[in-house]
């Protein structure tokens, strides 16, 4: 009698004990207190029905001591792929005990005003859901990880299996943009300032025929037709269930702390030339087609026939047809150079004006996505990396062999004059023969020229070796002189330049789909991949 007494007080015993120890976790969290800077999530719909999701989460702590980072997942059905931070570095990762999330264990402690950057990658099962409300359709839904702090800047980028048309998608809510990515269609969202455990629900719905699996929502049985010791067992094991949810949100930073370092698609842009840099940077026109004609002269696709007054180009025989050998394909923007240079030599300055327009336009399209700031950071970084190499070399030869392959993006910077002398202060510059800057510059705007080489032949003359001050002017006036002698009116071909487009806001009016059916139409999302992930498996914390 007593046992049986014993056995049925058992369940509210284990309730008492799981509620004393979120007490207990709630103390212990309470010392570490700390913001989101950014959390993006890029997700990669896979064709057999699994979706690659990649977080990119930034995190500072302002007060206590994080050692890892807890990153809820939208099931249980995920496999860990890796963990680096924003040095690149692997970082160690586990399951968490509630099969819930990802541990990332930070490389070193983080203490008070220290930030941590690092990128998450999984892949996880059961999130393409048959679209009950639009038959022939499957849907997704994706709610990031909630923290119990405060988001700055939240970015959702999913992309679709190849195929799939800007025609074939319902969204919810409306996207802020859709663009391609990886060859692939791409929808965008961006919210800022988001307030501790707040949710965000983004749904997809697209054909089925993309992908080769899908779940089916099962069908519901009456409450009635379950016995009453099971009913009381499903309570229990909610109860249990909802202390724990709220054991993780009262944790908050405890079990989830965001990394430090930016997906490729939603934060830096990498991949950008030099002179696609330039645009970014914010060069002006002339400087930017002398960036282009530098790049040509590099691959040797075109020579200066004349400088005075106007600048006379010659394409080169194995660039005629507009490509170019394997080894040295032309880019976009070169191939449009190319096309404005006419049968005298001189250049159609109104094909100039339209390939500095293509240049902006197609720079722009590439930064839909990421983020500009971080971009241009990046790429002010990439040049002082290549000062440093010119500063590090250890012999003038050296010196002025990293010189000469970084030239393109020495030129983007500001002070490149200034540098280019404190980097040849106690050196002199030695040119090679072939150097294709040196006598473009030397050869065309140096007073009593020494012999240069024939566009096809070369030469073997001898070259004399250049003072690191001389060499700064010289090719300081040469850039001068090549903007001024590209076209006949300088101010005038710089106004016939279209502005560069603005940036897309991240909110605007609904690009497609304005109906009401733009929320309809995900209802089977919310309802099918809500019962697979939505409640109880994307909160995010630290500890």
């Amino acid at each position: 009698m007593v046992a049986k007494r014993t056995s049925a007080f058992l369940p509210f015993i284990l309730i008492l004990i799981v509620l004393i120890s979120a007490s207990i976790v709630e103390v212990s969290a309470a010392n570490i207190q700390y913001h989101v800077d950014h959390e993006w999530a890029k997700i990669w719909i896979n064709k057999d029905g699994t979706i690659d999701l990649q977080y990119d989460l930034e995190m500072t702590c302002d007060e206590g001591t994080i050692r890892y980072v807890d990153v809820g997942q939208p099931t249980q059905d995920f496999t860990v792929g890796e963990a680096k931070d924003s040095q690149g570095k692997a970082l160690k990762t586990e399951v968490t005990s509630d099969q819930n999330g990802v541990r990332v264990y930070l490389s070193q402690p983080l203490n008070s005003g220290q930030s941590v950057r690092f990128v998450l990658t999984t892949n996880v099962g059961q999130m393409i859901w048959e679209d009950q409300d639009n038959p022939g359709n499957v849907g997704m839904q994706f709610i990031p990880v909630w923290w119990n702090a405060k988001i700055s800047d939240l970015r959702v980028l999913v992309l679709f299996p190849q195929g799939v048309q800007q025609k074939d998608v319902k969204v919810s809510p409306d996207w802020d943009n859709v663009s391609l990515e990886e060859d692939r269609l791409a929808v965008y969202w961006e919210r800022h300032d988001l307030q501790p455990n707040e949710k965000l629900t983004f749904g997809v719905s697209f054909p089925k025929d993309f992908v080769t699996h899908f779940e089916v929502k099962k069908k519901e049985f009456p409450i009635e037709s379950i016995g009453f010791g099971i009913f009381f067992v499903v309570v229990f094991v909610i109860i249990v269930a909802a202390i724990v949810v709220t054991k993780r949100r009262i944790k908050g930073l405890r079990e989830y702390v965001e990394p430090s370092m930016r997906m490729e698609t939603l934060g830096i842009k990498y991949g950008l030339t030099a002179v696609e840099a330039s645009e970014l940077l914010g060069m002006p026109p002339t400087k930017i087609v002398v960036m282009m004609l530098y790049s040509l002269l590099l691959k040797q696709a075109v020579w200066v026939t004349s400088a005075k007054p106007l600048l006379k180009l010659k394409v080169m025989e194995p660039y005629k047809d507009g490509t170019g050998p394997a080894e040295k394909p032309l880019h976009y923007y070169e191939k449009s150079f190319i096309t404005s240079i006419k049968e005298d030599g001189g250049l159609d300055e109104k094909r100039l004006a339209d390939t500095v327009s293509l240049l902006q336009s197609t720079v722009e399209g590439k930064l839909r996505g990421y983020c500009r700031e971080d971009t241009i950071a990046y790429y002010k970084k990439t040049v002082n990396e290549a000062w440093n190499q010119v500063s590090a070399a250890g012999t003038a030869e050296l010196a002025s062999k990293a010189y000469d392959e970084n030239l393109l993006w020495l030129l983007l910077d500001d002070n490149f004059q200034s540098k280019t002398g404190t980097a040849f202060r106690d050196r002199t510059f030695e040119p090679q023969p072939y150097w294709w800057w040196f006598w473009y510059n030397y050869g065309y705007h140096h007073p009593g020229p020494i012999a240069r080489p024939g566009p096809e032949t070369g030469t073997t003359t001898p070259v004399p070796k250049i003072p690191g001050s001389d060499l700064a002017n010289n090719v300081a006036t040469a850039m001068e002189k090549t903007a001024n002698s590209l076209v006949v009116n300088v101010e005038k071909f710089t106004n016939s330049i279209l502005p560069p487009p603005k940036p897309e806001k991240t909110s605007q009016e609904p690009v497609h789909h304005k109906a009401s059916c733009a929320c309809v139409c995900h209802s089977c999302a919310c309802v099918c991949a809500c019962v697979s992930c939505a409640c109880a498996c994307a909160g995010g914390g630290v500890g």
